[in-house]
């Protein structure tokens, strides 16, 4: 990406006027030298952070804050790592809002360092893609597209940025900003998977939802990824190979409940009652707060003929989700299964 050539061409011209020293330097020119080096060093670290964050799996963000922090710790004072990390963590923060569990510290973590790159820099291009992205996340559509805006007035060809606003005005998969988006950076991982998801969810086109997953998960072996692509192998009947995905995601990651809940669920399409219903517990025993399980492990319950079981998985699922507008035709559902199993 142009960004990407700019830091790069920064720390070479850096790094060029301290290795050819023409005279015996003064200690006023010795300590310029010393602060250029410096300065070369935060923004390798920064690049480095970059390039990790833009691999889109969990090794790939746990490596970006490693290099972020290197890169304040050399100059606190530099804006960028901080705006990298608002970045990741808003990421991770959204990523653990959708599977239900514990978000609230990762948005504040990524809040405190927006709010720190802001007060260095606050028209800079990184600090305002991080707020969109931030603003994105939040569901605070307007000022999502009105920073990403603002970046591609310093940048018209920041891919992300592009991405931005098409997340924000609709998701059209016609709409040009994601074609820009692509043309810009054909492997930006991020909008694969938006292109995946408006796909799936607004056009009901599973075969374009798969391909565009797929391509995302050739980019990012994550394990959300698989996930996401399991699920769209599985609407499609496509059991044995949904099935494979989510076992990846389980291996790359053992501890995240949804896997095998989604799991679960293929396996009680393939009739597998018994280790669709291990499956479900083990989501539980992960995160008992994941209210998906219960719903299913009640299925499975109701199938395998145990009424005892059925009743209380579903009952647990209702006190999980009352309230909860995403879920309301799952506990109309749910209640309709208590009715029935009560009446008995």
């Amino acid at each position: 990406m142009r960004e990407k050539f700019f830091m790069l061409s920064v720390v070479a011209f850096a790094l060029i006027s301290i290795s050819f020293p023409l005279h015996t330097a003064s200690p006023k020119e010795k300590s310029t030298k010393e602060d250029s080096a410096q300065g070369s060093k935060e923004v390798e670290y920064y690049i480095k952070g970059r390039e990790s964050y833009l691999l889109f799996t969990p090794s790939g963000f746990q490596e970006a804050v490693k290099y972020y922090n290197k890169s304040i710790e050399v100059n606190p004072k530099y804006a960028p790592p901080y705006a990298g990390l608002g970045e990741v963590y808003s990421f991770t923060g959204f990523y653990k809002f959708e599977v239900r569990e514990e978000y609230e510290a990762d948005f504040n973590t990524s809040y405190k360092n927006i709010a720190k790159a802001l007060k260095l820099d606050p028209n800079g291009k990184e600090t305002q893609r991080a707020l969109a992205l931030s603003y994105l996340h939040l569901r605070r559509y307007k000022e999502a597209e009105a920073a990403a805006r603002r970046v591609l007035a310093q940048d018209p060809n920041d891919a992300e940025s592009y991405y931005i606003i098409w997340a924000s005005t609709g998701r059209d998969p016609n709409n040009p900003n994601i074609k820009k988006a692509l043309e810009l950076d054909p492997n930006l991982v991020i909008a694969h998977v938006g292109l995946a998801q408006a796909y799936f969810y607004k056009k009901g086109d599973y075969n374009k939802s798969t391909e565009h997953y797929k391509k995302a998960v050739e980019l990012a072996d994550s394990p959300q990824l698989h996930k996401y692509l399991g699920t769209s192998l599985r609407t499609q009947g496509y059991l044995g190979q949904a099935l494979s995905e989510y076992q990846r995601a389980i291996e790359l990651d053992p501890d995240d409940a949804s896997a095998y809940t989604d799991l679960g669920i293929t396996l009680l399409y393939m009739n597998k009652i018994e280790e669709s219903i291990a499956s479900q517990k083990k989501a539980i025993s992960l995160n008992p707060n994941y209210p998906d399980a219960y719903y299913y492990l009640a299925i499975a319950y109701e199938k395998a003929n145990n009424k005892p079981e059925a009743i209380k998985n579903y009952q647990a699922f209702i006190n999980l989700t009352t309230g909860h507008v995403r879920y309301a035709n799952y506990i109309a559902s749910a209640r309709e299964s208590l009715v029935k199993l009560n009446g008995k």
